[in-house]
């Protein structure tokens, strides 16, 4: 029986996943520079054509890269939302926990293509935000709502809170890899995050 016009092959979703992983690391070491469909296709051994039929559009394929690999995120957000211990200890876990993961090249792959990509762009931002930093924040944003319940932490906001922890070891992780921060300035990232954990405590704790 011949397929309808139309109708995705069986290894249709198998293929468009291979895809976004072999043009993430391609969209993430950029340097700067932002390929062309031609140029993605041509990384990816495949025609634009192909590129076209799984994901419509340069931007489509962006955004399907970002969304994909978000969502294999899922237990690694697990982690972050439940409390580990004292409101300190936990703090230390969770901050510990992302620099973990901002330590693997996927992860600053990620975040770098998304803010690359993101920045002023109305369709490649909110996929960044949707499917690789929103999902971060409201992880966190979780474990402290049960640490503020329990008494440890000042009713703050917790997405405030949230944004507070993340985003100064987003930038130092950042700043020391993509920017050439390890040539230009370098910086003790251990040091940075005790440091970092010690006045948020200090700041939210009760």
């Amino acid at each position: 029986m011949t397929r309808s016009r139309g109708a995705r092959n069986r290894d249709y979703e198998e293929q468009r996943l291979a895809l976004a992983v072999r043009l993430r690391e391609r969209l993430g070491n950029a340097g700067g520079a932002q390929p062309s469909l031609a140029d993605l296709a041509k990384a990816a051994g495949v025609s634009v054509a192909t590129l076209r039929h799984y994901f419509g559009d340069r931007d489509g394929l962006v955004a399907a890269v970002l969304e994909l690999h978000g969502a294999q995120g899922t237990e690694h957000l697990a982690v972050l939302r439940q409390p580990s211990g004292p409101f300190a200890a936990s703090v230390g876990d969770a901050a510990a926990y992302l620099a973990l993961g901002l330590s693997q090249p996927v992860v600053r792959e990620l975040h770098a293509l998304g803010l690359s990509e993101g920045l002023g762009h109305p369709r490649s931002g909110p996929a960044y935000l949707a499917h690789t930093l929103e999902p971060l924040v409201q992880a966190l944003e979780d474990r402290f709502r049960a640490h503020i319940a329990a008494g440890e932490m000042r009713d703050a906001d917790p997405r405030a809170a949230a944004l507070a922890l993340a985003a100064p070891l987003l930038l130092a992780h950042l700043h020391q890899d993509r920017l050439g921060g390890t040539t230009v300035r370098p910086l003790d990232l251990d040091r940075f995050r005790a440091e970092h954990v010690e006045a948020f405590v200090r700041a939210y704790g009760r």
